[in-house]
């Protein structure tokens, strides 16, 4: 077997110098960095370079060459088989063979054939030998010369022809396509099939920003190259270019590789001669990358609905409402979570129907988690909490929170404003998806940065002013596609924008975002919704909305200036207040009508009177129960008298008030609460320790002349510990029932 590099030494000089000019070496010298044998050895791998072989040989030399390069011809053929092939008369073809044999493009060797008779054959003949001449090409440059003879002789594998992806299939193989499409910044660390993977490069290739990107990575005559050719229909003869460019072969080779490493153009050989062709699926954003003169900046803005939709769905503050409910709920009976966290059902199933949310689930066929979603977000917000008691028998309950009193005197909007805030963060919150949503990449998605996005987003809304949903998503799009995938899978944002994506992204990030839309923000009272068609249904569940609207409500809780604004605007806003009236009416039947939403007074009234409904009018009862539990909470009547008096348009109806009086008059409570007591050796001494500073932030309280008693969430070992450092000492007596831990974080252990 001969090699190209040993028949290359024994050459001559002229048969060299004709070598390097059929593989386009013309201009080049031995006296550079590298020698033109050792540029040959890599050039004759390289298709590019065969094209220029095919060029310059006759078409019988063609024809010949042609039929010793296909794969099973590359282990020798008969030289006699060829001649025949060929047609050619027999001194034709001895000089196309020298000719051939000569610029190293075959060799010939003689080699013995054995004949072997057939075993059935009733000749008697024996096992011949015979010498065969056996032509063969090199291996070295068999390969580019078969591909790029193929588009001589067959018209299938004209690549002008060719979309792209076709062109990828048969020229990009295996690490080749890898480092195509490293070059456009595709390879980010997730798997993709390798068809996927051509439809994605071709989609990056169809953005004008991101050839633009790619052209600056080549020389500015490549640059002026593309353009004219793209002038020209994107297809020219390789002739026409050489005569405008003027290079020779060997600077046309090192010009026209870069267009092919990028997939920005070709050579290839058609039936009117070799072409230089840009391929049509790309030719349009290729023309105008060529003409750009910076990245085109894309500013998509809301473009607000030249008319309403056709079914509304008018936004209302639902989850506050609910808020409210079950802050009446806490205060009207005793609610002790489940194990698992839950409300009990039996309990559940009598709050669940005045709640306006819509329900949540995780799977199918699961039990309603909203109520429970609900108890959550109040104990993040502070206004709710679990007891802590250690007491034998006695389970934790939800009870008023250490931020209640600081809750219950907002307005709605400052409530919708701290709601907000703790759901962009909350990962307790449970949103609902768009009704056509589905995943294609769950192990990069982090689906809680939408809210704030969203926020985001609606702020540049006109309150009052209808919007398409999918211009919402073409600006998420615009900005920030991949904001919800983790930074470390290297998506390119700025340029990775292709159909393919975009088709995933819809399916995923935009029915998520549509999810926001249409749940959580719908229900905070901050959008309307717009569906299409005639009806609205209950829930329009399994249909998406296509329009929206910011409410004023939504405006003001939107706003990023300054929570005063926000104030301001619901305080001026808030009928009770504007019009100078006061919200409540006390009827003579004990309910009581909350005429606007007040939040302040609504959640005066929760602690003693049944809530029936709590919405735009909201409606209470205050009954026997209600008024007890009240009292049971820390109010007494004339407090409670007080609160509706306050709030009413009337005064306090005279049966009301006797009633009300009447039925707190055999009420009894006691306050349970465990103390450690503390028994101090002489009065003195007792005075000392109450006047010391550093026992102070213990409030130690004075019983009797030498009794003294602290709360029992002191810690003990603390105390010990203070009280020596003054110099007391402690004796300990009896069993000291401290808080056990249990309950030390009774929210993270329930939920």
């Amino acid at each position: 077997m001969k090699k190209f590099r040993q028949e290359l030494a024994e050459c001559t000089e002229q048969q060299r110098v004709e070598i390097y000019h059929l593989w386009g070496l013309d201009g080049l010298s031995d006296k550079g960095p590298q020698k033109r044998p050792d540029i040959l050895l890599k050039r004759i791998t390289d298709p590019i370079a065969a094209r220029f072989v095919w060029e310059h040989l006759t078409p019988d030399e063609r024809q010949v060459l042609y039929r010793l390069l296909g794969h099973s011809a590359r282990s020798g053929t008969p030289r006699d088989g060829i001649l025949k092939k060929s047609q050619l008369p027999a001194k034709a073809f001895e000089i196309i063979l020298s000719s051939l044999k000569r610029h190293l493009l075959v060799w010939e060797q003689t080699v013995k054939v054995y004949t072997q008779p057939y075993y059935y054959s009733r000749s008697k003949n024996t096992a011949t030998v015979e010498d065969v001449a056996q032509l063969y090409p090199f291996q070295e440059s068999a390969e580019a010369l078969y591909t790029a003879g193929k588009e001589n002789f067959s018209a299938k594998s004209d690549r002008s022809q060719m979309p792209l992806e076709k062109i990828l299939t048969a020229n990009y193989p295996g690490y080749e396509f890898d480092t195509l499409t490293g070059r456009y910044g595709l390879n980010s660390g997730m798997y993709y099939p390798r068809t996927e993977m051509r439809l994605l490069l071709i989609d990056e290739m169809k953005q004008p920003n991101s050839i633009f990107e790619i052209l600056q990575k080549l020389q500015p005559a490549q640059r002026d190259m593309l353009k004219w050719v793209c002038e020209r229909g994107g297809k020219v003869s390789m002739q026409a270019l050489r005569e405008h460019t003027r290079y020779d072969d060997n600077t046309l080779f090192n010009a026209l590789h870069p267009f092919e490493e990028y997939a920005l153009a070709f050579d290839t050989f058609t039936a009117e001669g070799r072409v230089f062709f840009v391929p049509s699926d790309t030719y349009e954003s290729i023309k105008k990358a060529t003409t750009m003169k910076g990245p085109l900046v894309e500013r998509n803005e809301f473009v607000p609905l030249a008319h309403p939709p056709q079914t509304i769905q008018a936004a209302e503050p639902a989850i506050l409402y609910d808020m409210a409910i079950i802050t009446g709920a806490i205060y009207q009976q005793t609610i002790e979570p489940t194990q698992a966290g839950k409300v009990p059902k039996r309990i559940a199933t009598k709050i669940q129907p005045l709640l306006h949310g819509k329900r949540r689930q995780r799977y199918i066929d699961e039990d309603d988690l909203y109520l429970d979603m609900l108890f959550n977000t109040a104990q993040e917000l502070g206004f709710i909490k679990l007891s802590r008691t250690s007491g034998d028998g006695i389970k934790p309950h939800y009870e008023p929170g250490a931020q209640m009193g600081k809750w219950s005197k907002l307005s709605l909007a400052e409530q919708a404003q701290l709601l907000l805030e703790s759901w962009t963060q909350s990962f307790r919150w449970m949103d609902i998806v768009g009704a056509n949503y589905r995943q294609w990449d769950p192990y990069t998605w982090n689906p809680i940065k939408s809210r704030s996005s969203i926020a985001e987003h609606l702020q540049d809304c006109i309150p009052g002013q209808w919007y398409s949903v999918a211009s919402l998503l073409q600006k998420i799009w615009d900005k920030d596609p991949f904001e919800l995938r983790p930074v470390h899978y290297n998506i390119r944002r700025d340029s990775s924008k292709s159909s393919v994506l975009r088709s995933k992204w819809d399916s995923s990030e935009g029915e998520y975002y549509i999810g926001l839309l249409s749940s959580s923000l719908y229900e905070f009272g901050l959008v309307s919704l717009g569906y299409e068609g005639q009806e609205l249904s209950q829930t329009h569940e399994g249909k998406n909305p296509v329009a929206f609207m910011v409410t004023d409500l939504g405006s003001a809780v939107l706003s990023t200036q300054n929570k005063a604004k926000a104030t301001a605007h619901t305080t001026d806003s808030s009928p009770s207040q504007a019009n100078g009236t006061r919200s409540l009416v006390l009827q003579p039947n004990f309910e009581l009508l909350l005429l606007h939403t007040d939040m302040p007074t609504l959640y005066s009234l929760l602690p003693f009177a049944q809530v029936d409904q709590v919405n735009m009018v909201s409606r209470l009862t205050l009954t026997r129960n209600s008024l007890l539990r009240g009292m049971e909470a820390g109010l007494d009547i004339e407090k409670i008298l007080h609160i509706l008096a306050e709030g009413s348009q009337k005064e306090v109806p005279q049966n009301v008030a006797y009633t009300l009086r009447d039925w707190v008059k055999q009420y009894k409570d006691v306050k349970i609460s465990q103390v450690m007591l503390f028994e101090v050796s002489s009065e003195a001494a007792a005075d000392e320790i109450l006047a010391s500073r550093n026992l102070q932030k213990y409030h130690l309280r004075k019983l009797g002349p030498t009794l003294l008693i602290a709360g029992n969430d002191v810690n003990l070992t603390d105390l010990r510990r203070a009280f020596e450092k003054e110099g007391v000492a402690v004796r300990i007596t009896g069993d000291i029932v401290a808080r056990p831990n249990r309950y030390a974080t009774a929210s993270s252990r329930y939920y």
